[in-house]
């Protein structure tokens, strides 16, 4: 089998396996959670898979001996589960009639199922010819489908009783879907070259756009095909939205019922105790999403023309770049990023635009509109919308971070790294690295040249991020909000915690204090393990993995030279980075209150 008919056969089945999976997403309980399985749910879905791959073996005439090999033992395999799974089932039946009475269909398909087996296996090679081998062969085949086809409907009845949890639910969707964009970028049709990425490379990158952090391996405009580019404009667009809301969205859009479960499901994901207007909140996401993506799109088609001309790439660059930067995904179709733009200042502010948008939060958004629309129409008194707390903190944090990082960042790079900039590129470049620093990825000046202060200074930002319930990473703005509060309130004498005139309450400084803890933990790990095994100074190192973990994706040179170990860490913190990580540890608590005992309160030196 040359290498042109297997290339056809691997596409033929990934693109099978994508049209499964986006089946998948208009059906939430089908949730990927494999490794919450039991035993025999485990044997359910490893004689589908198994299933699926005798399927494509059957009709391929492998050359290869190892294939050969490869396809008879998965036969084997399969029929010895086939056979196995009907004898289980007949032995534990406690009254065998009524078995054979209700199951009568499924076991003279194994009879069946055996003697085509037998006969392809031993007659078939004698008499390759006939037609009456390809026949048997054909009904196998259909009869492997059928039986595969009833097995995912037991599959199904498993993983609705699995997908309780919701973190665990949002941990796996994600890493369904970055395993899904490694296989496609493995392919030769999504690079220039006609190989693909090795797994590696591809999971690195399939991690670096679900997790939306733009962090990459290569260099993304000269490596990839446009349907490469395809690929990854999908897995970005897929995970600064999140699989689920995607699928809830779908769900929707072909008005089927969601149950009562799901809509806490949504409510989880969007951090929303409304359930009732769980839909309306689900809607203003994905057209507000839609409609600032479309219309960053055309601001930068027209920034963009006089440069590129007026053509279809020109459109496919405006479309990538405003999702990538509403995302805050930071990939772009630049081999240096923005840097050839650092002096048009419309292009800069258009992208400044985007990657702000994304960043402050969709609740932010929709009651930012709110209140202009209620303004718009006249209303007053307790008709007006006003500006909930949320809205004021993210809109002031995010007003302050961007004030603070472009001083900061002129102030320390104004002879360095801008020392040939005019002093209004100075201004705008400092602007923009204040911009993309917390959340975005792009850059218009080279940051393989950046002081080591630098370097240790915007971690500080990139830790932090952008708001709650948006498309950005880090520890969120709401999160230093409420540590601040707290911090302030114990200076003030308080006994309690307040923002202003509200009070919050102790479980939002309980979470906030986790969250910090733990990001911080796994930054000084990851940077030890890093340093171990990397010879590049270490605020470089520190740079690349708060990078990571605030999903940021800037980074000083290293990420391409990195060595496999460090490479898979730093997918594991761009994991980490983007699904967060209270839903980490909230997925490995145990679902209810194991016992509630209150123990006797004891004394400890603090501080």
């Amino acid at each position: 089998m040359d290498s042109q008919s297997r290339e056809s056969i691997l596409s033929y089945l990934l693109f099978t396996a994508f049209a499964i999976f986006m089946y998948c997403l208009t059906v939430p309980e089908f949730a990927f959670i494999v490794y919450f399985m039991k035993g025999y749910e485990r044997f359910i879905i490893v004689t589908v898979l198994l299933s699926v791959a005798s399927l494509f073996f059957e009709q391929a005439d492998f050359s290869s001996v190892i294939l050969q090999t490869a396809g008879n033992i998965i036969d084997y395999v399969l029929m010895a589960s086939v056979v196995g799974e009907t004898i289980y089932d007949i032995v534990s039946e406690k009254y065998r009639r009524r078995y054979f009475r209700e199951n009568w269909l499924s076991f003279l398909f194994t009879i069946f199922f055996t003697l085509l087996f037998c006969y392809s296996k031993f007659v078939y090679k004698a008499i390759a010819l006939s037609s009456i081998a390809v026949f048997a062969a054909l009904i196998r085949s259909l009869f492997l489908a059928l039986r595969m086809y009833s097995r995912m409907k037991r599959l199904r009845g498993y993983v609705e009783k699995l997908t309780t949890n919701p973190a665990q639910t949002i941990l796996l969707s994600f890493a369904a879907v970055i395993f899904a964009g490694t296989l496609f970028l493995m392919m030769g049709f999504t690079a220039v070259d006609g190989k693909g990425l090795s797994f590696l490379n591809a999971l690195f990158t399939s991690a670096s756009c679900v997790c939306v952090t733009g962090l990459t391996v290569v260099d993304t405009v000269s490596y990839f095909t446009f349907r490469g580019q395809l690929v990854l404009l999908i897995l970005i667009q897929t995970g600064g939205l999140g699989i689920m809301l995607l699928s809830y969205f779908t769900i929707y859009v072909i008005r089927r019922r969601v149950s009562l479960a799901d809509k806490l499901m949504l409510s989880y994901m969007l951090s929303d105790d409304d359930t009732a207007g769980i839909y309306k909140s689900m809607l203003s996401i994905v057209l507000t999403t839609l409609s600032i993506e479309g219309v960053g799109a055309v601001l930068l088609f027209c920034g963009f023309v006089p440069s590129m001309g007026f053509t279809g790439r020109t459109v496919w660059y405006a479309v990538f770049h405003s999702v990538s930067a509403f995302c805050n995904a930071g990939f772009a179709l630049f081999s240096n990023s923005l840097e050839g733009f650092r002096h048009n200042t419309y292009i800069m502010f258009v992208f400044a635009f985007l990657i702000i948008s994304g960043g402050i939060g969709f609740s932010c958004i929709t009651n930012i509109r709110a209140v202009i629309d209620s303004a718009r129409l006249g209303k007053r008194g307790n008709e007006r919308a006003k500006l909930t707390l949320n809205t004021k903190v993210v809109i002031t944090g995010t007003a302050v971070l961007l004030l603070a990082g472009t001083l900061l960042f002129y102030i320390l790079e104004y002879s360095n790294t801008m020392k040939d900039y005019s002093l209004g590129e100075q201004y705008l470049a400092s602007f923009f690295q204040s911009v993309t620093f917390r959340t975005a990825g792009f850059n218009s000046v080279p940051f393989a040249s950046l002081r080591p202060a630098t370097y240790l200074l915007f971690c500080i930002f990139m830790v932090i991020g952008a708001a709650s319930g948006s498309t950005a990473g880090g520890m969120k703005i709401n999160t230093a909000a409420v540590l601040g509060s707290a911090l302030y309130s114990y200076l003030k004498g308080e006994k309690h915690y307040r923002i202003g005139r509200a009070e919050i309450a102790d479980a939002k400084i309980f979470q906030a204090c986790i969250i910090f803890t733990a990001d911080i933990l796994c930054i000084v790990l990851a940077t030890v393990v890093l340093s171990a095994v990397c010879t590049a100074p270490v605020e470089r190192i520190i740079f690349e993995v708060c990078s990571a973990v605030g999903t940021v994706g800037v980074t000083s040179g290293l990420t391409p030279g990195l060595p496999a170990f460090a490479k898979f860490v730093l997918i594991l913190l761009m994991y980490w980075g983007r699904v967060g990580a209270l839903t980490v540890l909230s997925s490995a608590a145990p679902g209810s209150d194991r016992a509630k005992i209150r123990w006797p309160q004891a004394d400890i030196a603090i501080g």
